[in-house]
């Protein structure tokens, strides 16, 4: 079975997704095709996919009087919203993402509620863990908000995985008590120069868990990911996938790399990999995200004709 339960402090977006044939330059406007509106914000799309992934998840957030609607869409994947907290008078966070033809996007936030979630939710959430859960972590709330939820958690006995995005611009930014940083290779050389690292050393990720004394896995697009666990670092492949949209394929690489702890570390890199690959097969943010059953049919095809990981000490 998976992890007891994944407890998700974050964000809870609107997101609004605009479909065009190229992304405008500065000054420049361009037509767009079409405009689809539904939940997003990292937090809750990794929580959706731990949930699709077949863990027990709870979301810890802050949503405004628009935002019945938000907490509507988790409860139906299955998400425990009591740590949802509905502040009156405030705006949920939004989002507007802009897709060109090749999937790529450009994305702009208004945190709104996020910037607010009580920190007696966060306490009450995150200290009632047990030994077995996670705690998702990403970096579109407050610092001061993630760091307490990562002593709280961590004094539970419960594991933080940290999603450092957006990437962190001071040290200020950094949450030190983790146990995995997960991030993609801007991040992880943001996080380097924050730490004083040379940021294009080729051993770079074992250098930065070293200094962070915590796990690090980069994600590599569609080359995959590299890694440094139990002080070993390897690397494994994605399948090859036609992009439609990439909005949310790296939180669907964290909410199933987490809700996975059952499995081999090679078996959860390569299940998320292939949960993060199928997502951006699809439009969307958290509609994008594939279910268990689509993503193990796909991982069993692949072990039988590809080798997952190589690893060097």
């Amino acid at each position: 079975m998976s992890a007891r339960t994944i407890v998700v402090v974050g964000s809870v977006n609107i997101d609004d997704a605009i479909r065009m044939a190229r992304l405008p330059g500065p000054g420049e406007t361009v037509g767009a095709r079409s405009l689809e509106t539904g939940l997003g914000g990292k937090g809750a799309n990794q929580a959706v996919a731990a949930a699709r992934a077949g863990a027990r998840v709870r979301m810890v957030g802050a949503v405004g009087s628009d935002g019945d609607v938000l907490v509507e869409a988790l409860v139906a994947e299955g998400v425990d919203t009591d740590g949802v907290v509905r502040l009156p008078g405030r705006e949920s966070g939004h989002a507007v993402i802009l897709i060109d033809d090749g999937g790529e996007n450009s994305i702009v936030v208004v945190p709104g509620a996020n910037q607010s979630i009580p920190p007696s939710v966060v306490e009450d959430s995150c200290g009632r863990m047990l030994p077995g859960d996670v705690l998702l972590l990403q970096h579109e709330v407050p610092i001061e908000t993630s760091r307490a939820a990562a002593r709280a958690a961590r004094a539970a006995g419960a594991t933080v995985m940290w999603n450092a995005a957006p990437a962190p611009t001071s040290v200020d930014e950094l949450v030190e008590e983790i146990d995995v940083l997960v991030v993609n290779e801007h991040e992880l050389a943001a996080i380097a120069g924050l730490l004083g690292l040379e940021a294009d050393r080729p051993d770079l990720i074992g250098v930065v868990a070293d200094r962070l004394s915590a796990d690090v896995i980069c994600t590599l697009g569609a080359a995959g990911a590299i890694h440094r666990v139990d002080g070993v670092t390897g690397t494994a492949p994605a399948p090859r996938v036609e992009p439609v949209d990439t909005t949310a394929a790296g939180d669907t690489f964290i909410g199933y790399l987490a809700a996975t702890t059952d499995l081999p570390f090679a078996s959860r890199l390569a299940t998320a990999l292939t949960a993060g690959a199928l997502a951006v097969t699809r439009p969307g943010a958290s509609a994008s995200i594939p279910t268990r059953a689509e993503v193990d049919e796909i991982v069993v095809a692949r072990a039988s004709s590809t080798p997952t990981e190589r690893t060097t000490a």
